[in-house]
């Protein structure tokens, strides 16, 4: 049992910490690529530009990039996990030689209105646009909106790049930006309580986004 324990601590636990390392260094690439595309997105969009285009960082695990009324929130999860034996990438040869290259740092990315967060609506729903797990050999795969995930080749043909994050950063944006909201039904919104209207005045009518078209899993 003493040496099972040893092992894992020599094993495991110190591939989680190098992982982290790993992941925290893409997750300041990733802040680094959002300052450089809004400041190329305000150059091009010229002096006169009203429209809001910034990155901001909330603390060492978390920076948010606005561009529009959209508002893109970078989380990096300081917990490293392994994939499930069920998924279909723990199934590839690639994963199967070696399986310490199954452990993943993660990064997630969620797109709120820009209403939200300026009026602090509690209620209103985040969008996962993105989830981004990179291994041990710095290798990344995409999980969400399906025209990102296609943009990149498989984990193992898919190290991680400078010129790769500015693409996927670019993405993130643009698949945000397409992505209008919908009214809801007048059936939904014709009754509220008093409450609702102290508290929500500034988000009546919920409006909600279409809908990415994600994807998580085979591409078979």
């Amino acid at each position: 049992m003493f040496s099972n324990i040893v092992s894992k601590i020599q094993s495991t636990s110190k591939l989680k910490q190098n992982l982290l390392v790993q992941v925290t260094d893409l997750f300041q690439l990733l802040e680094q690529s959002s300052l450089n595309l809004a400041t190329k997105l305000t150059a091009a969009c010229g002096p006169e530009n009203q429209v809001p285009l910034k990155v901001e960082k909330i603390n060492d695990y978390e920076f948010v990039f606005q561009a529009g009324e959209d508002v893109l929130v970078f989380i990096l999860q300081s917990n490293i996990v392994r994939l499930s034996e069920e998924t279909y990438l723990s199934k590839s040869k690639y994963l199967k030689s070696d399986p310490s290259l199954n452990y993943f740092g993660q990064i997630l990315i969620y797109n709120f209105l820009g209403e939200t967060i300026k009026n602090e609506r509690l209620d209103d729903p985040g969008y996962l646009l993105g989830r981004l797990m990179v291994n041990r050999e710095n290798k990344f795969f995409l999980e969400g909106d399906r025209k990102m995930v296609y943009h990149f080749p498989e984990l193992q043909d898919n190290p991680v790049t400078g010129q790769k994050m500015q693409d996927f950063v670019e993405l993130l944006v643009s698949a945000a930006l397409d992505n209008d909201l919908l009214a809801p039904a007048f059936g939904d919104i014709m009754i509220i309580t008093y409450l609702q209207k102290l508290e929500h005045t500034s988000g009546m009518g919920h409006p909600k986004k279409i809908g990415f078209d994600s994807f998580a899993k085979n591409r078979q």
